[in-house]
Order: structure tokens, then sequence, then C-alpha cells
């Protein structure tokens, strides 16, 4: 049975990530324009910041619920082919393009170590892949102690774990004090920053009914936990000008999951998803690992970006990040092996069963 909440989340999520970085370009370009609105609109950003805790609590929501017994054979193998090969194409571009054109080195050398980087530090917009392959391997390793540990314990266990690692480099070691030539720091990669959400999204997958009635049962305490914390993060970020506006931050996680559990509350209700949220969810992959490249669109059109309102401007960065991605994946796919460099478009099964049974017809 498919989820279809899942697929709506997962659109929200992506659409979210691709706003965030434009409204960071656009604010940038509009720089002096919109300077007394500016760190305003920044605070508000970090409503965006449940997209990525999202995205690891539905992968491994439906690891939970569709093997509850184990992955089968082969189950690493397949998503190193269509997850980690497209992530190491990426990772290759994205050395090109910030070696060669953004920082004008194109030495042999220089291409080496910043692609070596993106695949074993994480630095570069596909980090979250190495995060998702990390709560894999935990998956299978622990799938089996986790069906027999209370879930009292381990849930309060990995927050603790999960709010004591983050509240660390957020506060008493900056990311920059790391050293590396990044804005993407290492500490993000580790499992021990995401742990809670992993945790929590294995027993909500696996008790999915029971799940889906407890927040339903008491939807009004998330209801008033969604418009705290919403509240609570903004005015943090807007107090602490010098803070980071990052989903990297302790006081995310309770905001992050009381939207995840907002979603799946509402969007439970749904007869059906629609077909634009199916489309975009479909070709989400594709659109989280491309849309950053489409930025360099905010670089040509500078100009003219900057003779639009902000809205303006925001709104036609995003369809270009959006609408780029989906296009290229949209054509690569039409190859055979094309899915390897943008990744595979998904398709919900009954309609693959279909495609497929219409094929043979007409074959």
């Amino acid at each position: 049975m498919q989820i279809k909440e899942i697929f709506v989340i997962r659109c929200l999520s992506c659409l979210s990530v691709v706003l965030l970085h434009v409204v960071t370009m656009v604010l940038m370009i509009q720089e002096e324009a919109v300077s007394e609105i500016a760190h305003t609109v920044d605070s508000f950003r970090t409503l965006l910041m449940f997209s990525t805790p999202a995205f690891i609590f539905i992968s491994e929501f439906l690891l939970a619920r569709s093997y509850p017994e184990g992955v089968p054979a082969g189950f690493l193998k397949k998503r190193g082919k269509v997850i980690f090969v497209p992530f190491l194409f990426i990772a290759a571009l994205d050395a090109i393009l910030m070696k060669s054109i953004m920082e004008e080195e194109s030495g042999f050398i220089s291409f080496v170590r910043k692609f070596l980087g993106n695949v074993f530090l994480g630095n570069f917009i596909g980090y979250f892949i190495l995060v998702i392959f990390q709560f894999y391997i935990l998956h299978m390793l622990l799938h089996g102690w986790l069906k027999k540990t209370s879930p009292v314990l381990v849930l309060s266990a990995s927050f603790v774990i999960n709010a004591v690692y983050l509240t660390y480099f957020s506060f008493i070691q900056p990311p920059s004090s790391a050293g590396l030539d990044s804005i993407f720091p290492f500490f993000w990669v580790p499992f021990p920053g995401w742990l809670f959400y992993f945790c929590l999204a294995f027993y909500c997958g696996k008790e999915y009914k029971r799940f889906l009635a407890l927040i339903n049962q008491y939807r009004y305490a998330v209801y008033l936990s969604a418009v705290i914390s919403a509240v609570l993060i903004v005015a943090v970020s807007y107090v602490n000008s010098e803070g980071t506006i990052s989903s990297k931050r302790p006081d995310i996680m309770i905001y992050a999951v009381s939207i995840i559990f907002l979603c799946f509350h509402l969007f439970s209700k749904l007869k059906r998803v629609p077909a634009v949220v199916m489309f975009i969810s479909n070709f989400s992959f594709s659109i989280y690992l491309l849309h950053t490249y489409f930025l360099i669109f905010g670089y040509l059109l500078e100009g003219y970006l900057q003779s639009l309102s902000l809205p303006a401007a925001i709104l036609l960065l995003f369809a270009i990040c959006t609408g780029g991605p989906i296009l290229v994946s949209w054509i690569l796919n039409k190859f055979t092996y094309g899915y390897l460099f943008v990744g595979k478009i998904y398709q919900p099964k009954q309609i693959r069963k279909n495609t497929e049974a219409h094929q043979g017809h007409t074959g």
C-alpha cells in the first residue's frame, strides 16, 4: 500500500530546499534594494529548514514500512546503482564547475582534490546522499535490535545524542574551525547529527497505522507544537543576527518533527495525491541534485533580476531551478542509462505495471 502523505512531504521538502537557495541568491543579488528587510526575510528562511530532516525521516520510514523483516538481497547494490552512481557523477560535475568556472582553477590535481572532498567529506549539495547511505547500513545492522528495544528508551537516547552533537558544533566549536574550504561543513555528514529522525521514522514506519491514529488523536498538540516551535526558531534567527540559518541546529529538531507530524495528519485526509504534487515528487531526486547548478542563471540574469520586485525575482529563479532539473532529467531518462547521471524518475508501482502491460500488448 502506497502512503500518499509521503509523496506530498517529499514534494514540499524538495521545493523548500530549492526555495531556500533561491531566496539566498536573490537576497545577494538585490542586497542594496532589500537591505532594510533582508534580515527579516532571512529569519523566515528558517521555516524551510524542516526539509532535510523530512527527507531523512521519509527515507527510513519507507524502509521500516516496506521491509519489516529486513531489506531484500541486493538492496544496497540496487540503491547504489540508482542513487550513488548519480551522486558520483554530480560530485565530478561539481568539482569541474567549482574549480574551473567559479574558482578559476582548472588543474587536474585541484579537480581530484575537490572531487574526493565531495565524495568522502560531502563538500557539495550531494552530502545528503552520504547521510542516507549511512542510514541504509544502520537499518540493515540495527533493525532487529530496534524492533526488540523499548521505543521510549531508543527515542530518548537518540534525541539526547542528536541534540548534544548539534549543540557542540553549533555553539562550542563553530563550523568554520573545521578548516574545510567549503560551505558544507563535514559535521553535517556523520549519522549522530540525524540519529533522532532515523529512530523516530523507524518506529513510525513500523507502526504506521498506530502512528497515524496517535497524531490524529493528539492533533491539537501537533498544531500547537508546530506553531510554537515555528515562532521560536524564527525569533532565535531574528535576534541572533550572526547565527547560522541551517537545519543543523538543535532548536530545529522539535520544529522539524512537528511539521512532519502535521503533514502526516493533514495529508492523510487526502483522497488522492494531486497530479502536480505527484509529478514533482517523482522528479524530486533529480531536482535536489541539480537545482543548485541552475542558480548560475542568477548570475547570468543578475541585471534583470535586480530590476524586478523581490517576490517576482524569487518566483522567476525558483521556476528556473525547479523546471530546469525536471527537463534535464526527463531528457536523460529517455536514454537507457541516462538515469545513471541524474537519477531515475520515480514511478509508482501501479503506473509502472500499467506501462509494462501496455508495452507488452503493443510489442
